[in-house]
Formats: C-alpha cells, sequence, structure tokens
C-alpha cells in the first residue's frame, strides 16, 4: 500500500497485503520500508503463517517491483512466481484484496474515538486481519471462514473482542500498584490478548506500554 500520513511508534510506515486464493484469506503485516529486506521478512511471515496453517504455497504473483533478496526466497522454498505487467493491476488479484483491506481498515480507524493516538495504528492490525477475515469464506471448505481455514476455529467466548480503539479504565493487580494507588488506570483498548483467556491488549497512557489486563470498564 502507499505510505501511511502517521509513522507508528514502532516505526512502521507501510502494510504489506497478501492474498492467498485458497483459503481466501487476506494477510496484513506493517513494514517500516520498502526495502529488499524488510519485504522479504514479510514474505516470508507470511509464507510461514499459510504454510503452518495447511496451505503449503506453490505459486506466488507479484507486481512488477519484486527484489533479488524475494527471488532467492522463492528459489529456496520451491515456490514458483510470475511477476504483473507493469501499470496493469487486473492481472493481479491481490489488488483487489489491497482495496477490500484498505476499507475495511479505514472503516474502523474512522469510528473510534478521535482522541486515539494513531501512531499505535500498527498495533491494532492483528484484530482487523481477524474480523475481516471471520467474515469471507474459504475455497478450500465453504463452511469454514477464510480465518479458521488457516488459523482455526475462533472462539469468541475464550477471547472477546470490542469494537476498535475503545478508551477504558483497566484494572490493575496488586503486584503491579503501589499502596496507595489506584485500582485502575486509563488506556486504549488495542485488540484482542489471543494467548490468554478472555484478555485484552490495551495501551496504557501513564506509562505508554502495552499491558494484558482481564478486567476492564468501557467508555464508548
Amino acid at each position: 500500500t502507499g505510505r501511511l500520513p502517521i509513522p507508528s511508534s514502532e516505526g512502521n510506515n507501510y502494510l504489506l497485503i497478501g492474498y492467498d486464493y485458497d483459503s481466501n484469506d487476506i494477510l496484513f503485516r506493517a513494514i517500516k520500508n520498502r526495502t529488499a529486506a524488510s519485504l522479504t521478512a514479510a514474505i516470508k511471515d507470511i509464507h510461514n503463517t499459510l504454510t503452518h496453517g495447511g496451505c503449503q504455497l506453490k505459486f506466488h504473483r507479484m507486481d512488477n517491483k519484486c527484489p533479488q533478496l524475494v527471488k532467492d526466497f522463492f528459489k529456496e522454498r520451491e515456490v514458483q512466481y510470475q511477476l504483473a505487467p507493469p501499470g496493469d493491476h487486473r492481472t493481479n488479484t491481490t489488488e483487489r484484496a489491497i482495496r477490500t483491506a484498505k476499507n475495511h481498515l479505514k472503516a474502523g480507524w474512522w469510528s473510534m474515538d478521535k482522541a486515539f493516538p494513531m501512531h499505535l495504528w500498527d498495533k491494532t492490525i492483528p484484530q482487523a486481519e481477524l474480523t475481516l477475515n471471520l467474515l469471507r469464506g474459504s475455497r478450500i471448505n465453504p463452511k469454514l471462514s477464510a480465518w479458521e481455514q488457516i488459523h482455526g476455529r475462533f472462539d469468541f467466548n475464550a477471547t472477546p473482542i470490542a469494537p476498535p480503539r475503545v478508551k477504558v479504565l483497566a484494572h490493575a493487580r496488586a503486584s503491579q500498584r503501589g499502596t496507595w494507588a489506584t485500582h485502575a488506570f486509563d488506556a486504549w483498548y488495542i485488540g484482542p490478548a489471543m494467548d490468554h483467556y478472555r484478555c485484552f491488549t490495551v495501551w496504557a497512557t501513564k506509562t505508554r506500554e502495552t499491558r494484558i489486563v482481564n478486567q476492564i470498564m468501557w467508555f464508548p
């Protein structure tokens, strides 16, 4: 995609969008720049995610800008690749996936609290990828979502999610606060905690760090 208007606090400036035809899955990867090393690392991560999900890649189509490092990676993995004609987006189905991904992200970002610090945009990407692919059906098995085809069933009860970028009060455990400190702290909800049971990922405004919490109060 084009350069985002605001650099993230992690130094990311771009999004690389991948699209797997069989699973119908759209994958998001935030990258710092468009150098060969950044593109190759993001493409490797996408290939590893799809391979782990049971979709072994055999053919990869890209636009006409393909660094030598990426070509070397394809040869290493024995993946055939093909470059689209310069300036002709119709031959690359990922272009349609990019438009879908950008529309989904913009809809989420513009519905959030206006005070949300946009330098955290890259931390909102995992939930955006999750919610988008839960709405898309897999081509391999139409009874499954694109997310379930790659990552397995998503359990809303074990991993609750909320509307993007909501202001919250998060509970501070006794071991994380002073004797006379308040029992909650101001934060922003940025997504689910995928590896924890019924927990949320928040960004604490005072300490400016990401925290995992299991009790929050919402302030839409």
